[in-house]
Formats: structure tokens, C-alpha cells, sequence
């Protein structure tokens, strides 16, 4: 047995204790550790509360996300991007569309590793030009009302279960597009990853002060 193994666990363990803190004003957002993959802002109706207040029934209503800028490349590269950059990304994302079907769709393991370096190649050329034209620092703080430096905001909308769409028919932009309003409980949910769950609800009471209950989870297993 491999020895190393129960101190991965216990590791895992550990890192699941060390929840992130979060600190909400009517301003923005702040972190103790740096926002990486962003988050969504969600209006939320409450039908149920827990003893301590925090929401654990209600339903979506507006919705945003607010995320890395280069996130919305494929969306604001046509702007951006000079010819023979368009050209490059046109050209290997063509490439790596013909080696998945080349792959059933499936790309990685026995079967379906056909010309598996040339995709990788092609994959690591667009993230070099959308790395060039939208550079990125992980920021712990993010305004709601001031543009932030490499993040943006889009409204997103349910076109799926639980899964959410960008909606770029309401465009792209640097500040929060929507106001937020007193006595209504938002959800901030940065639960990017399968096995986490990560969610601040707050809402702004009538004399201004913020009230905030967040919720952090590791489940093992998933």
C-alpha cells in the first residue's frame, strides 16, 4: 500500500477546513485569497431560512457573472485581435475540431489519441494570443460600481437545468449592470468546482448595513 496516500487525505482534509473569507459592502467584494475563476451574482427570492438566517430555499432571479476579461475573448477578440491573429485562431480551431471528430469526440486514452500533440499545439498557440491581448492578475478585491482591473460582467441566462449561458445580446461590461437593491438577498456562488460548494448570500438592510452568511463545503468523492 502506498504509504503516501492517507496524508493525501488528510491533506484534502485540511484544505477543506481553510474555508475562504469574504467581506461584502455596498462597494464590492473582498477576498482573502485572490478570485481566479470568478463568480455569479444572483437575485434570490427566500422561501426558507436556518436557524443562524442564511437562505437554503429560493428561487434564481436576475442573474450576472463576473469573471477574467480574457473569459469573453471569443466575444470581444473581434475587436481586439489584429488580422493575423485572427487568421491563427480561425485556423487552429479548425484544426482541433477536425482531430475531435478525428476522435469521436473524445479526446485522451486508448482510442482516441489520434494526433493528440498536433491539438495540443493548436490549443497552446490561442491561449498565447488571448494571454497577449487580455492579460490577467487574480485580484482579491472586485468594485461592484467601479470597472475592476481585468474582470468583466455579463448577464447570464438558464437555457439548461442549472446550467448557465452567457447572454452577449445584453452586451459585455466593466461594472455591474444591475442595481442592488435594499431588503433583497443576493447569492454570490463561487462554486466552480465540482466538489465545492462555495456561496455567500448577503443582502443591504434598510439603514445600509450589510447582512452576510457564507456557506463553504468540501464533498469528498465527487
Amino acid at each position: 500500500m502506498n504509504s503516501r496516500f492517507p496524508y493525501f487525505i488528510i491533506f484534502l482534509i485540511l484544505c477543506g477546513c481553510n474555508d475562504p473569507s469574504y467581506e461584502i459592502t455596498t462597494d464590492g467584494i473582498k477576498r482573502d485569497k485572490p478570485i481566479k475563476d470568478g463568480f455569479d451574482l444572483i437575485e434570490i427570492f427566500v422561501t426558507e431560512f436556518n436557524e443562524e438566517g442564511r437562505p437554503i430555499e429560493y428561487t434564481d432571479g436576475e442573474s450576472v457573472f463576473c469573471g477574467p476579461t480574457k473569459g469573453f475573448s471569443g466575444y470581444l477578440g473581434e475587436k481586439i485581435y489584429n488580422q493575423k491573429e485572427k487568421n491563427l485562431i480561425s485556423e487552429n480551431r479548425k484544426k482541433m475540431d477536425t482531430i475531435m471528430t478525428l476522435n469521436g469526440n473524445s479526446l485522451g486514452g486508448e482510442g482516441h489519441d489520434k494526433r493528440i500533440m498536433e491539438y495540443i499545439d493548436s490549443q497552446n498557440i490561442i491561449d498565447s494570443i488571448v494571454n497577449e491581448n487580455f492579460p490577467f492578475k487574480a485580484q482579491r478585491k472586485i468594485k461592484f460600481f467601479e470597472k475592476s482591473e481585468n474582470y468583466k460582467w455579463v448577464y447570464t441566462t438558464e437555457k439548461l437545468e442549472k446550467l448557465k449561458f452567457y447572454d452577449y445580446s445584453r452586451n459585455v461590461f466593466d461594472k455591474l449592470p444591475m442595481d442592488l437593491k435594499k431588503n433583497q438577498w443576493y447569492l454570490l456562488n463561487f462554486s466552480n468546482a465540482s466538489n465545492i460548494i462555495d456561496k455567500v448570500f448577503f443582502k443591504i438592510k434598510e439603514n445600509g448595513e450589510v447582512e452576510q452568511y457564507d456557506y463553504y463545503k468540501v464533498i469528498m468523492g465527487v
